[in-house]
């Protein structure tokens, strides 16, 4: 393999990256080889490693610092943790590390999913219920008023309780997928040896 390859198969691996960063990834590399020397090329090649090593490298630690550097959202929390996951994929393992890896994404995420899944139904379930409650309040009325008022009091509480804890809910919800992205982000680390000098 040779430079011109090399740098193909890195830019073909890092098409998932936006534009400008791929570009950035592509120069400092075409530097790196320019600093070497054509008589070096090999020894380059042999230092960095397959070009799928350099692309999962670039591509958890873009994920990493587009994370740090821009203010957490799910969506972002979402790429990062794909880029990852892509990258762990991509990095050339053997099978069963491979399969280790994978089996380990998939049952930590669906873990992280029901999660959240069920916390967001219990916040739903929560307000539904006291509009259900409400909504009975105003049924009861013109039968028995007493009880039409305990309806109508008890929905407001429960419904305002449930409208309170969807700001709550949803910050945990991005702190859940800011530590899903740091503990993919160790994993990656942890399987795929981090290189000195990486970009």
């Amino acid at each position: 393999m040779d430079r011109a390859s090399y740098l193909k198969k890195l830019r073909s691996k890092l098409s998932r990256l936006p534009a400008h960063e791929l570009n950035a990834a592509l120069v400092y590399y075409e530097e790196y080889f320019d600093e070497a020397g054509v008589e070096n090329e090999q020894q380059v090649i042999a230092q960095l490693g397959s070009p799928s090593v350099v692309a999962s490298q670039i591509m958890a630690d873009f994920a990493i610092k587009d994370l740090d550097a821009t203010p957490a959202s799910t969506k972002k929390n979402m790429t990062a943790i794909w880029l990852i996951i892509l990258a762990i994929l991509s990095a050339p393992l053997s099978i069963p590390l491979l399969a280790v890896a994978v089996a380990l994404i998939l049952s930590v995420g669906a873990v992280i999913f029901s999660f959240v899944v069920a916390i967001v139904a219990t916040v739903l379930s929560i307000f539904l219920g006291g509009v259900v409650a409400l909504i009975a309040g105003f049924f009861v009325l013109t039968e028995h008023w007493p009880t039409a008022l305990l309806f109508i009091g008890i929905g407001l509480i429960v419904s305002g309780l449930g409208v309170l804890l969807f700001p709550a809910v949803a910050r945990l919800i991005k702190k859940i997928g800011l530590v899903c992205v740091e503990v993919l982000a160790s994993l990656f680390r942890k399987i795929t040896k981090k290189r000195k000098g990486g970009f």
